[in-house]
């Protein structure tokens, strides 16, 4: 009769192995706890001296104002496209729309059809549109893989988020139901703060640290802030249109004033990193209600001008600093430096919280493309250009298909004196830089 022999473990060998493996999922614990939450507040077509840090006269942003200046500001940032759908793709995933092919808001539609009475195609074009971003890396995948929940709310335009990195979500992102840019989580600051409460909530209960994507919808468009907001500046304002845009600017700051007194009374606000862009600039047309003019869509400073900034008491101090170029670029590759994530290495961005490195730098990059994208062409990165930037520290070049224009920023920081046929040679230079940078960073996802 053979015998099989059981080799028996010593009790006290199991009470180790045990007590390990808690010590463990303790330490795990105890980093989750001790790593830092973020929230990442993106104002939508806002001018970047819309703010009362900022030095605007009229405009009430209390809440900002004190977000902004407890932390490291860059009053000469910028954003990588003047549009809202490349420029959050960039933010998403540290590349620019050149690089990701997320370059216009909407595929151009085949003739006689329309988004609105074609919502089956327009649905396939939107997934082929968004199929370039899905082999993208997105920061938010990163947070998640190391242990993060991740809320998207507000503004998003590539189909489902939770496809993207994201937990927890708002928006649906179907086309054919009205997902084209944000649908319910567009209600974020004008109806409801319930998701941001949830995550919180959540955060606590499951001990994990959390991100949340303000997408804030304000003070986009409809212009429609409450009238006691409305009536603090319809006497101040130089018309109606502009009086409602303020408003609207006031209204964003107090859903910001709610996130911070939120994670105050829930004692997180010590352990939350606050970090601050815009998508594009914004000027209201005088007259027209909702109207803009030469800003949005456009490579002068009012589109593409926005103030960045990180706050955090722990790591961060508090320092306003106005000469240093900053870029969107910039804020994946901060976000995932805070939490401890080393970046990929196709993530050309910048930390932030290194001001000596972006003073090393001293130059950004934008792109400025067409609304409307031709899917057929996505392969060529110069088709539906509308420029490219480059601003070199005061110089600027704004490099178009029909020409250029060179601008001094520092005499002229509205870019009103195009001085390229007075400096031929500095042009020749500055589009020499944009040269160089499309090829460094060429298209990775087609």
């Amino acid at each position: 009769m053979e015998m099989t022999m059981k080799l028996r473990v010593p009790n006290y060998i199991g009470v180790a192995i045990a007590a390990l493996s808690c010590c463990a999922c303790l330490t795990q614990a105890q980093q989750d706890s001790e790593r830092p939450n973020i929230i990442f507040i993106l104002s939508d077509d806002q001018g970047w001296n819309d703010y009362g840090f900022m030095g605007h006269k009229q405009i009430q942003t209390p809440n900002l104002d004190k977000l902004a200046e407890a932390g490291l500001i860059y009053e000469r940032g910028y954003v990588t496209a003047p549009l809202c759908r490349p420029s959050l793709a960039s933010l998403a995933t540290g590349l620019y729309p050149h690089e990701t092919g997320i370059r216009g808001n909407d595929p151009d539609m085949p003739k006689g059809t329309n988004k609105k009475t074609h919502l089956e195609l327009f649905g396939e074009m939107r997934a082929k549109m968004t199929a370039p971003f899905a082999e993208c890396t997105t920061f938010i995948e990163l947070l998640k893989d190391n242990g993060y929940l991740t809320l998207q709310t507000g503004k998003w335009w590539e189909e489902n988020p939770l496809d993207h990195g994201f937990t927890d979500a708002m928006t649906h992102g179907d086309a054919t139901r009205g997902g084209r840019h944000g649908d319910k989580g567009l209600e974020i600051g004008r109806e409801t703060m319930k998701p941001f409460h949830d995550i919180v909530e959540k955060s606590k209960k499951e001990d994990k640290p959390f991100f949340m994507w303000y997408g804030v919808f304000l003070p986009h468009t409809p212009h429609n802030a409450p009238d006691r907001l409305y009536n603090k500046y319809k006497d101040i304002a130089p018309n109606e249109s502009t009086a409602r845009y303020w408003a609207n600017v006031d209204w964003f700051d107090e859903g910001c004033g709610q996130i911070v007194e939120h994670l105050k009374e829930q004692g997180l606000y010590e352990n939350t990193i606050f970090v601050y862009t815009c998508d594009n600039g914004w000027v209201p047309d005088p007259d027209k209600v909702g109207g803009v003019i030469r800003s949005k869509r456009e490579p002068t400073e009012a589109g593409i001008r926005t103030p960045i900034f990180i706050t955090h008491g722990a790591t961060v101090k508090p320092i306003r600093d106005k000469e240093t170029l900053a870029s969107n670029i910039d804020i994946a590759t901060t976000i995932l430096h805070a939490c401890g994530i080393e970046p990929p290495a196709e993530m050309s961005g910048l930390d932030l919280r290194d001001p000596v490195a972006l003073q090393k730098r001293d130059r950004i990059f934008v792109d400025v493309y067409d609304h409307n994208s031709n899917l057929e062409e996505l392969e060529n990165m110069e088709n539906d250009l509308k420029a490219w930037v480059v601003v070199d520290g005061w110089d600027k070049l704004i490099a178009k298909p029909e020409g250029k224009e060179l601008y001094n920023l520092k005499s002229d920081p509205d870019d009103r004196n195009n001085l390229a046929a007075k400096h031929p040679e500095k042009v020749s230079k500055l589009a020499k830089l944009i040269e160089e940078w499309v090829k460094e960073t060429p298209q990775l996802h087609k």
